[in-house]
Parts: C-alpha cells; sequence; structure tokens
C-alpha cells in the first residue's frame, strides 16, 4: 500500500472553534489544496464544540482531508490537575494510533499538548518515518517561567527528556517566530536548515472603518485568551489604579482563560468595563470592528517561547496596537509600520498614557491601523502562510509544492 503524505496530530480541529482548531484546519486544508494526501488525528469534539452543530463523526473526509478523532477525558481547563489529566487522557488515545502512522512519509505533531511529542520519538523509532514539531508554544520553559513547573521538578525534567530525543530525531521544524527558531537552534540544537520560521495568520474579514466620531468614547479592547501566558495584570491594576483618568475611555474584554473570571470579578462595578466572554464568528468581527485600539500582552519573560495569535486578527481588521509585551517580532512589526505603542510589564502608567495617547489623537490612531492592515497584508494572510506550510511539508515528503 503507498503512503500518504502527512499525517497531522492536534488536540483541537474542526468544528471546535479555538484558534489553534482553525489554524489546524486552515493547514489540511491548504496541504491537500496543494496536492498533498494529509489526514489528521485529533480529539473528539468537547468544550469547544458549537451549539447546534449535531453530531460529530470520528471519521469523516472534509475537503480532501481525512479526519481521525480520539475521544479523551474532558475536565474542566480551569484546573491544573484538570488539563494535565486531558493532556495525559490524549496523549494514550493517540499512543494506542501508534501502529497506523507506519502508513504515512510525515508524522507531523504540535506542541500543544507538549508530551504527544513523544509519539514522534516512537514513530521515527518503529517506521523510519520522517517527523516534524509544529511549534506554537515551547514546554517546559514556559511552565518554569510563569511559576507552574519547578526547574528541578520531575515534569520538566521528563519533558527535556523528550525534547532532547525529539531534537535528534527531527526532519523539520515549524516556528511561528523568528525570536523562536532562534531559541530552538540555540537551546536544543536543532540545525537552522531544519527550522522553517512561518508565522500564524487570520482569514482575511476586513471592514472599511467607519469615519472617526469624535463625540462617542473612544473604546479599548482586548480579544483572546487570558490565560498564564498573557500579562493582564499591567491593564486591570491600571484600570484600577486610575480610572480617574480613564472615565472616558471604554473598555472590552473578550475571550476566556484561568485569569478571565478573577479579571471580571475585579473591574465588575466599572460601568466603562464590558466583558463579551468568548466570541467568533460575526459576533467577534463586529466587536472587533468597534474598537479604535487593541490591546496584546504577554508575561516578562516569554518572548520567543509563544505568540499571542489574537494580535494577527487586529493587524488584518486594521486596528492600532497597544502591545505589553518583550517578544522581539510584535516590537519589530510595530516599529517597522508604526502600527501602534509599546508598553513595558508593569508599567500601569505608561499603559495609561498609551490610551490617552490614541484616544487624544483619532488621526494617529487612524494612521496606525491604516499601518497594521499593510502589516497583516504584507505578513500574515491565511494564503501567504499557508502557501508557506505546503512547501515545507511537500518538500519533507519528496512531493514539491510551487
Amino acid at each position: 500500500m503507498d503512503k500518504k503524505d502527512v499525517l497531522l496530530i492536534c488536540q483541537f480541529y474542526s468544528p471546535e472553534y479555538v484558534t489553534s482548531a482553525e489554524l489546524a484546519k486552515d493547514t489540511a486544508r491548504a496541504l491537500a489544496g496543494a496536492g498533498l494526501s494529509v489526514d489528521v488525528l485529533c480529539g473528539y469534539p468537547g468544550e469547544y464544540k458549537p451549539e447546534g452543530c449535531g453530531n460529530v463523526p470520528a471519521e469523516e473526509t472534509d475537503r480532501g482531508v481525512g479526519i481521525k478523532r480520539i475521544k479523551y477525558a474532558r475536565l474542566s481547563r480551569k484546573s491544573v490537575a484538570g488539563r494535565l489529566i486531558n493532556y495525559f487522557s490524549f496523549y494514550l488515545g493517540v499512543k494506542k494510533k501508534l501502529r497506523m502512522m507506519k502508513n504515512y512519509k510525515v508524522i507531523a505533531a504540535y506542541s500543544n499538548p507538549p508530551m504527544v511529542t513523544n509519539i514522534l520519538n516512537k514513530a521515527k523509532k518503529r517506521f523510519g518515518v520522517k517527523t516534524a514539531f509544529i511549534a506554537h508554544d515551547v514546554y517546559p520553559e514556559i511552565a518554569i517561567r510563569t511559576g507552574k513547573a519547578s526547574e528541578t521538578g520531575m515534569m520538566a525534567r521528563k519533558m527535556r527528556k523528550i525534547n532532547e530525543k525529539l531534537s535528534q530525531n527531527l526532519d523539520g521544524a515549524v516556528c511561528i517566530s523568528r525570536e523562536m527558531a532562534d531559541f530552538f537552534e540555540k537551546t536544543r540544537g536543532i540545525p537552522k536548515d531544519k527550522i522553517a520560521t512561518i508565522p500564524n495568520w487570520h482569514g482575511d474579514i476586513y471592514k472599511e472603518p467607519a469615519s472617526p466620531d469624535p463625540s462617542r468614547p473612544f473604546r479599548c479592547g482586548y480579544f483572546g485568551n487570558m490565560g498564564v501566558c498573557q500579562d493582564m495584570e499591567t491593564v486591570v491594576s491600571a484600570i484600577e489604579q486610575h480610572m480617574d483618568r480613564l472615565k472616558d475611555i471604554e473598555f472590552v474584554f473578550a475571550g476566556h482563560g484561568s485569569k478571565s473570571p478573577d479579571i471580571e470579578k475585579r473591574l465588575s462595578g466599572y460601568a466603562n468595563v464590558k466583558h463579551a466572554g468568548f466570541l467568533r464568528g460575526s459576533e467577534f468581527q463586529d466587536e472587533l470592528s468597534k474598537c479604535d485600539a487593541l490591546i496584546v500582552s504577554l508575561e516578562e519573560g516569554l518572548g520567543g517561547l509563544c505568540a499571542p495569535s489574537k494580535v494577527y486578527s487586529y493587524y488584518m481588521m486594521g486596528k492600532p496596537v497597544i502591545a505589553i509585551l518583550d517578544e522581539k517580532d510584535i516590537i519589530a512589526d510595530i516599529e517597522k509600520y508604526g502600527c501602534g505603542l509599546i508598553v513595558k510589564n508593569g508599567d500601569a502608567e505608561g499603559f495609561v498614557s498609551a490610551v490617552k495617547k490614541l484616544a487624544g489623537d483619532r488621526a494617529l490612531a487612524g494612521k496606525m491601523g491604516e499601518n497594521a492592515r499593510r502589516c497583516f497584508l504584507d505578513n500574515y494572510t491565511r494564503e501567504k502562510c499557508c502557501g508557506e506550510l505546503a512547501v515545507f511539508f511537500g518538500k519533507l515528503a519528496g512531493r514539491p509544492v510551487d
């Protein structure tokens, strides 16, 4: 039997609506569209399954992509224990499918959940297949730097051992930023010629912005995950400490994550702060378009270990960005294109000043928004990024893609 070209392993996949599921779906469809034979091994939809989508089959074919789903534990992700049980359950489900991996030329796994990358080591050793790693985040370094794991703890030691074997066995790696690619080359010893730097993206749903209306309040929004990697404290403490200077600004927080309940609790008493929950589709687009500036953040020290994918939707919609992070690629975008303002982690005063600067100069905010749109078109369209992924996987599978 002829081998198929690529098997993608990911925890979340369509019809689930989280960003990682959408990115995996776009990637698989792009590979199939480029003429590669591709299957996906993913988790069965649970927490992020859209209402009204009906029963989801264990196996199906979508636009030439074969989808095989695994049922696994779906405990609440709000607790560390719940996440770990979910991760390990999914890992065991994938491990049971190891024998099927001999039928593919390339086995590729996403970095979340991190322990699934051990399957790549096993598949390489047993079947001699080529292996690829798609890094959206880096473990155990993120867990250590955010205080969720000990430098010398069992989890960190286990992950380092898996990573060491993975680095030795990899035929290719995809990193979503140049800073992350540098990290893998310098700390994991992965040769530069095996690493492709391909950022995440967003589909183009741009709407021409309405003319600025100085009579309405300036609106500043945060969209996306509010979890261990995001610096939400700088924003929340700025609102709490300086509401006298921000009372003419509207804030909207839309998304989910472990920090979301605390944020809603702390800011519930302010009339100019709205909590929209997790939004998708037209609701997401409408709320995004109503904002005049958008916030992106990462905890200090996480630059190169992860990247906030929602920033690409900000660029796409043509909105100025207030960036609270030390991630070099996003800082480089802002400096090159002039599409936002940079605030240091913990600088509540700096955040207030950035918001007030844009609110007080709508023309500047509009110009930065235009620059953000140009940044998106140059770098972060679905067509551009998925096309690069198709070339990367085509080369690994010995099926060159133009």
